[in-house]
């Protein structure tokens, strides 16, 4: 079996492990917009710190940003002892989001096998790990 390929960005955070196969795509972090520009509803997910705008690009086709996998696509992205904290005040669990273009989603454990991984000391915050297999560009930002 191939290793993936993988694109650290370390400055935000954030890890991307690639299928193997997946030579052609490059993967950056533009700026995330701001959170007022992307309006929580009340009952759904409630975002507090937007982490990243994880871009997906073709580079044989570079207006190509959107994508559906034959194996899935591995994030991680880090949260702090702050982001835990925030959560445990709101009485709710930290949990990890992406905006679709009109709305903030949660990842899930059942579609995206979320969960959340202790650093070690845990005090030091850890990481939020996503498996997807398909991709639309979307900014994430933890919440609850």
């Amino acid at each position: 079996m191939a290793l993936p390929i993988v694109k650290s960005f370390p400055t935000v955070g954030v890890i991307v492990y690639l299928p193997a196969y997946a030579t052609t795509i490059n993967v950056t972090l533009p700026a995330p917009p701001a959170i007022s520009s992307m309006p929580a509803v009340p009952i759904g997910f409630h975002p507090f710190r937007v982490v990243a705008n994880i871009k997906f690009v073709d580079t044989k086709d570079p207006k190509k940003t959107s994508f559906v996998f034959s194996a899935p696509v591995e994030i991680h992205v880090q949260y702090t002892d702050s982001d835990l904290n925030i959560a445990t005040a709101a009485y709710r669990d930290l949990t990890l989001g992406y905006w679709d273009g009109t709305r903030w989603l949660r990842y899930t454990d059942t579609t995206h096998q979320f969960k959340l991984v202790p650093a070690t000391p845990p005090a030091t915050g850890g990481w939020g790990i996503v498996k997807v297999l398909k991709w639309i560009d979307p900014p994430h930002a933890w919440g609850t």
